[in-house]
């Protein structure tokens, strides 16, 4: 006899597709081939604000050492 598990549902968060009339959010993503980061939209799988993956890796640090030294984000 198999016991049945629930599987939570969930949303996803992110900032909104730029596609005039896509409800679809941005969902950061890398592509191990070619090494670059990029926002891809859930729904309609446009592409905006690709980057190398050095430049993204660059940007990451640069936001972790201003939160930590306790400046103020964009």
């Amino acid at each position: 006899m198999s016991k049945r598990v629930d599987f939570p549902l969930f949303e996803l968060v992110g900032p909104p597709c730029e596609v005039d009339g896509c409800s679809g959010v941005l969902v950061s993503t890398i592509c191990l081939k070619t090494a670059d980061h990029f926002n891809q939209c859930s729904k309609c799988k446009a592409e905006f604000n690709r980057m190398t993956g050095q430049e993204a890796l660059d940007w990451a640090k640069r936001t972790i050492n201003r939160v930590l030294e306790g400046e103020e984000l964009d």
